[in-house]
């Protein structure tokens, strides 16, 4: 009998031990209901009205969208070129750290495109909040870009300074440009906004986005704004109509507390120049609340199940010296631990992902009856590649951490000891990290069976919540999960080399 065939025979002999014994099939069917019944039980009593605030609307998409700034504009039908000057452009800097109600909030540094002070042009579907657009425009940090709908981005040029930009509308295609002396332009790219009527407002605008702050531990999270301001001043302007330019401010601040800037912009004209100061951001506005990772919280119920499991079928056979007999027929331990792993692994992975498609299906429809719909949240599919992402990485750290256990009862051969091991390494760094403050409980979720529990978010990694699991991303926790699986796996098979049965 070759090597291959004694590992198919092992395969075989050890599914055959699992799903021989009632209780561990019980079990693991248990863990399904289990995972699905408290997510189902969690999204009945998991209501939110953030649809509500006035702050939360949709975009052409059909997703949540800021669309606040002060805008120079003027209505122009069918085709037209909108080109002007940036002659300056100045933003407002805020504190890194800040004292609100006697608690430390730490600002928050969004590296998104849409998330820095811009001057620039624009052509959009009237002044509605949300509506299609398209601009190109000048941020402090990152050059020149180009965007439209609130959620495509083309770079520009890395530089800043003076600018000159231009859009040039052509039926359904808006095309932008850039140009350091306003005589040789550099397209940036083609825009294709979804509803653009025949006529449009077309004008020149800034906008700068709040300076988030927020605080976390001890169970909650805190998020606070502070306004801020943008001032830039355009000259050589070149329109397709002589029509008056209208000032105004579009869409409503994310926050209106006002700290000494103007009410809600200005504009001031002299000599064909223009200086406009503006405040608010243009771009997408995603809750940090994630609708999948709701509707997945029975995991942790589903979790503890397959880990009792994953220990007895390590322990049974100690205890009953079972494994003896198992030794002296196939010497060659690590073998039988890798059959036992693998078999494990893949059933529990099944076990997982049963769970987590069958919470999804029942536990949406409960969240959207209970609040969660757009635009603040769209429904989720699970042909969505987050969302298929998040179903797969549940399944396999659900399997992860059940052949851990197994590892650990290897280890211990102490049913009650590995048991309590493994869910103490699971459900303690979640309660620490509950409590710590700020982004401190990330090195839990780094070294910790608690990391896995990021594999549950569709959303990237975020400060704003409480739960730790939130701080890092869902690929950096199933690498955790991964390498406790290779860890104690290589311990349990050195001791299995060095330990008599």
């Amino acid at each position: 009998m070759n090597a291959r065939e004694t590992f198919r025979g092992l395969l075989l002999a050890e599914w055959t031990k699992l799903r021989s014994v009632r209780r561990w099939v019980i079990t693991l069917v248990g863990a399904v209901v289990l995972t699905i019944g408290l997510s189902y039980l969690a999204a009945s009593g998991n209501k939110t009205d953030i649809n509500r605030d006035p702050h939360m609307i949709g975009g052409p998409l059909g997703k949540p969208v800021a669309d606040a700034f002060y805008f120079v504009h003027q209505p122009v039908t069918g085709d037209t070129t909108i080109t002007v000057r940036v002659a300056s452009f100045t933003p407002q800097t805020d504190r890194a750290v800040r004292e609100m109600g006697g608690q430390q909030f730490v600002r928050l540094d969004d590296p998104s495109p849409f998330a820095q002070p811009a001057a620039g042009i624009m052509i959009k579907d009237g002044t509605r909040p949300g509506s299609s657009y398209a601009a190109v425009l000048l941020t402090a940090a990152q050059g020149v870009r180009m965007q439209w709908d609130f959620d495509a981005d083309r770079a520009g040029s890395a530089g800043g300074g003076t600018q000159w930009l231009r859009l040039v509308r052509s039926g359904g295609t808006i095309t932008g440009y850039e140009s350091a002396d306003g005589v040789t332009w550099t397209k940036i790219g083609v825009a294709t906004p979804q509803q653009l009527p025949s006529t449009v407002e077309v004008g020149f605008y800034v906008a700068s986005p709040p300076s988030v702050y927020t605080t976390r531990g001890g169970g909650s999270s805190s998020v606070g704004m502070r306004p801020t301001w943008a001032s830039a001043t355009f000259d050589n302007v070149q329109a397709a109509t002589a029509a008056a330019w209208r000032a105004e401010p579009v869409g409503v601040p994310m926050s209106e507390e006002k700290q000494g800037g103007p009410d809600r912009g200005a504009m001031t004209a002299a000599s064909g120049s223009y200086t406009v100061t503006g405040s608010g951001k243009v771009g997408p506005n995603p809750p940090d609340d994630d609708m999948v990772e709701a509707a997945l919280i029975g995991v942790i119920a589903g979790l503890l199940a397959l880990i009792a499991v994953g220990v007895l079928f390590a322990t049974s056979e100690y205890r009953r010296g079972m494994i003896r007999t198992t030794f002296t027929a196939l010497p060659r331990r690590g073998r039988v631990l890798a059959a036992k792993a693998v078999v494990l692994g893949a059933t529990s992975f099944l076990v997982g992902l049963v769970g987590a498609v069958g919470s999804l299906l029942l536990a949406i429809p409960v969240l959207r009856r209970q609040g969660f719909t757009s635009p603040a949240f769209p429904e989720p599919s699970l042909t969505d590649g987050a969302v298929l992402r998040t179903i797969l990485l549940t399944a396999a750290f659900m399997a992860g951490v059940t052949v851990v256990g197994l590892a650990i009862g290897v280890l211990l051969r102490h049913t009650a000891a590995a048991i309590t091991v493994t869910v103490v390494l699971v459900i303690l760094p979640l309660i620490v990290g509950m409590i710590l403050p700020g982004s401190s409980p990330k090195w839990l979720m780094y070294t910790t069976l608690a990391g896995g529990m990021a594999t549950q978010r569709a959303k990237p990694p975020t400060i704003t919540l409480a739960e730790p699991w939130a701080l890092i991303g869902p690929w950096a926790g199933i690498g955790v999960i991964a390498a406790w699986v290779a860890g104690t796996l290589g311990l349990a098979w050195w001791q299995q080399r060095t330990r008599d049965a």
